[in-house]
This record gives structure tokens, C-alpha cells and sequence, in this order.
């Protein structure tokens, strides 16, 4: 029997490949599948949960899979950064030309002068590399808001491309007028036609009834026994994948001594909001917030929503509680800085909640700690997939992609392939 935790998007695609050729069971916490990867309801509104969407760069195999699912929209990427009360395209190192003159020269006067340098560090990567001055102006405010730790912290270039590196030539050219806006890693992405529900729906439809159990999160791991707990029953398994955070699996692994203290390992929580307007003012799909009077790392606006529909994140610490009057203070003075709104009475509705494990942070321990538990998972059978199972930077393309690896690796597998989907099937505990 294969368990695996999680209906989230590894688990379901585990799930998926597993359907007909092993014994398994899909575990998962929420009365509902998809985790993150899925929409909620609030107030008879659907929202995502913040930005959300497929990658398919040197991934044509799993394009070709979802895009059998559903349809899918392509979207070229109108990303923004807010810096001195502007607008400047994504990423702001290749378009210094709508900075003021001066900070535009001194900025390119710094960089030109500097060779590249590796560090040890996220801080001092930037700063040696982009200079002074821009470090101070973007990078700085807005990592700080975002990771919420001192960023001596974090190791350098571990990020999977979203700061694109200290081009010369590129840098020159944008700073003289020219436009570069397909750098970084995701210029172009893409999203449901319907929306993520619809998505998730239909790609978990080949998975048979009685193999999804909602409901059931789990609270215990015996890695010698092999046993799992949940809040409801308890199983026994012959392989286990998981796709919940390493973190939380770690803690609720017996016996106790086998794997690193949870505190090893680090993240930032989210507190996300999302906002019905009136109506829209400006288009783009984010923005990436620097300003340090602005509370939130970024805004964005959803691809596919019935109405205008934007997002703010704000990394939190774990356990805050909303103070929803003071909440939406921020949220007017945010909107309104970015020229979205004109008056708060444009905020037709909000919702607000906290994503307690976001983004995983690589601090200066990571190399140590989360490669060597992997392994060591996987000699007691177990396997940790996934954003939040391998602790680490990935897409859900990248997650689709991981889970399909795994499968492949347990033997007796058929060539990977897309099953043709039945007729809906109800969703069971």
C-alpha cells in the first residue's frame, strides 16, 4: 500500500500516476482538494490563493499534459516594480531610463565599475554586484519586507532566476530607453480559461472513488512501524509520499531523534488579501512593492476573474492575528499609492487570511539540513515531493513534474502518459 499525504498538486499527480498500476490512498487535512492550487469562497466571491500560475519553460511534456485537461490562456507577463512613488517595468535593473537622471547615472555608474563577485550572502551579492545605490533604492526594502529576516541570512542565487544577473550590456541599453520586458524566469505564463478549480476538478477526475480521504490530516508518522496517524484513523503503509511541509513532517515523525529539530527549518508566512474593486484603473498582473511605507511585498491583479479582482501579500509573523479596521487602512493607502483606487468607498469587498507556510526560506543551514533529510527519508520509504515537501523553490509545473519522477522511480511503471479522464467522480472520506 502507497499512502500519500496531500491532494495538493504533487499529490494529486502522484495519485494520478499511481491510478491502476499500485494500491494507494490519498490523504488530505481539508474537506476539499487542490491546497493552494485550487480557489476558495468568500462572501460569493471565488479567489485564488495569490498569484498562481503555469511555467512551462524546458517542461513541453507537462504543457502538453495539463493543456489535455483544460484549456489554458497565455499571458505575456506585465510585471511592474514601485519605486519612488512610480511604476517601473520588471525587472528595474534593465529599465533604469524611468528613474530621475541622476540616481539613473550613479546607478550605472556603480555597476559598470564593479566585476561580478560571488558572495556568501544574499545582502552582499547584491550589493557588491548591483551597487550601492540600487540595493538601497529596490533590493534591500523590498527582500527585507519580504523574507522579514536580515538578508546576511539568506544565501545568494538560490532564488531559480527571479533576479536576473547584472547584464552590462542589458543594463546600459535600458537605461538609454531600451525595453526589456521577457527577462527573468516567467515572461510568459499561463492559467486556466475556466479557473484553478475547474482545473483541479477535472485533473483529479481519473483518480477512482474511495482513494481520496478528506478530512484526514495527519498527526503522526511511525517510520519504523510504518504507520501513519490522522486525526481520524491510522494506516499502514509499504512507501509514503508526502507533499506536506518538511517542517511539519519532521515534527510529527516518531521516534523522535532521527531527523533535525523543526527549527532548522525556515519560512516566511503570508498574509494574503484579496480585493474586489469597483472598477480598474490600471493593468498589469503584479507589482513588486519597495516603497518602505507600503506594508505589502506586492500587488497583483488575477489573469481570469468575473470581476476586478486584485491581491496584496504581507509577510507575518506565525500565530498574527488580522486586525481587520487597521487592515484596511493598509489596504486603501496601498491602493491608492499605486493609483488604483481614488477613494476607499472603490473596495466593493475584502478578504483576508494567513497562509501559514509560504515560501520557504534558503538560509545559510539549508545545504545542510534539507538535502540530507530527503535522503534519509527515502531510506525509510518515505518520499517528500512538491514546493513544501522538498523544501525548496519550485512551480507547479516543476511539482507535476517531481511527483511523475517519483512514481517512475518505485519500478513496474508504465512509460509516463496522460490518462484519459472519466466521468466526475465524487470526493470521498
Amino acid at each position: 500500500m502507497i499512502i500519500i499525504i496531500g491532494a495538493g498538486i504533487s499529490g494529486l499527480t502522484a495519485a494520478r500516476q499511481l491510478q491502476g498500476r499500485k494500491e494507494f490512498i490519498l490523504l488530505e487535512k481539508e474537506n476539499y482538494i487542490g491546497g493552494l492550487s485550487t480557489q476558495y469562497q468568500a462572501n460569493g466571491y471565488r479567489f485564488d490563493f495569490g498569484g498562481h500560475y503555469f511555467h512551462f519553460q524546458d517542461k513541453a511534456d507537462i504543457q502538453t499534459l495539463v493543456q489535455k485537461v483544460c484549456a489554458f490562456k497565455k499571458f505575456n507577463r506585465k510585471s511592474k516594480t514601485f519605486a519612488l512613488d512610480r511604476l517601473i517595468p520588471f525587472p528595474i535593473q534593465f529599465h533604469l531610463s524611468y528613474l530621475p537622471t541622476t540616481v539613473r547615472n550613479k546607478i550605472v555608474k556603480e555597476i559598470m565599475e564593479n566585476q561580478f563577485t560571488p558572495a556568501a550572502n544574499l545582502h552582499d551579492f547584491l550589493e557588491i554586484n548591483f551597487g550601492k545605490t540600487l540595493f538601497e533604492l529596490f533590493f534591500k526594502p523590498f527582500l527585507t519586507k519580504y523574507y522579514n529576516i536580515d538578508l546576511h541570512e539568506i544565501i545568494a542565487n538560490m532564488d531559480r532566476g527571479s533576479i536576473p544577473p547584472p547584464d552590462k550590456e542589458r543594463i546600459a541599453a535600458g537605461a538609454a530607453g531600451k525595453k526589456f520586458f521577457s527577462s527573468g524566469y516567467n515572461p510568459v505564463f499561463y492559467y486556466p480559461a475556466s479557473s484553478l478549480t475547474h482545473f483541479i476538478e477535472t485533473y483529479a477526475k481519473s483518480i477512482a472513488p474511495g482513494r481520496i480521504h478528506l478530512n484526514e490530516e495527519v498527526t503522526g508518522v511511525d517510520i519504523l512501524k510504518k504507520r501513519v496517524k490522522t486525526v481520524n484513523n491510522e494506516y499502514s503503509y509499504d512507501k509514503l509520499i508526502t507533499s506536506m511541509p518538511l517542517k511539519n513532517l519532521v515534527k510529527i515523525i516518531e521516534p523522535k531523534n532521527l531527523f533535525p529539530y523543526p527549527q532548522e527549518f525556515h519560512h516566511i508566512s503570508t498574509l494574503l488579501v484579496n480585493v474586489i474593486l469597483k472598477r480598474k484603473r490600471k493593468r498589469f498582473h503584479w507589482v513588486y512593492l519597495a516603497d518602505r511605507d507600503i506594508p505589502f511585498y506586492r500587488a497583483g491583479f488575477y489573469p481570469v476573474h468575473p470581476f476586478p479582482t486584485c491581491y496584496l501579500e504581507k509577510t507575518v509573523n506565525p500565530g498574527t492575528v488580522i486586525d481587520h479596521e487597521k487592515l484596511r487602512e493598509e489596504i486603501v493607502f496601498t491602493l491608492k499609492a499605486l493609483k488604483l483606487i481614488e477613494v476607499g468607498e472603490e473596495v466593493a469587498f475584502f478578504d483576508a487570511r494567513i497562509i501559514p507556510v509560504s515560501y520557504v526560506l534558503f538560509t545559510t543551514n539549508w545545504p545542510q539540513v534539507v538535502p540530507s533529510s530527503l535522503e534519509k527519508l527515502k531510506e525509510y520509504g518515505i518520499y517528500s515531493i512538491g514546493r513544501y515537501g522538498s523544501w525548496n523553490y519550485t512551480s507547479m509545473s516543476d511539482d507535476i513534474k517531481d511527483a511523475i519522477t517519483c512514481v517512475r522511480a518505485f519500478g513496474d511503471q508504465e512509460p509516463f502518459r496522460e490518462k484519459v479522464p472519466g466521468p466526475p467522480k465524487a470526493f470521498v472520506h
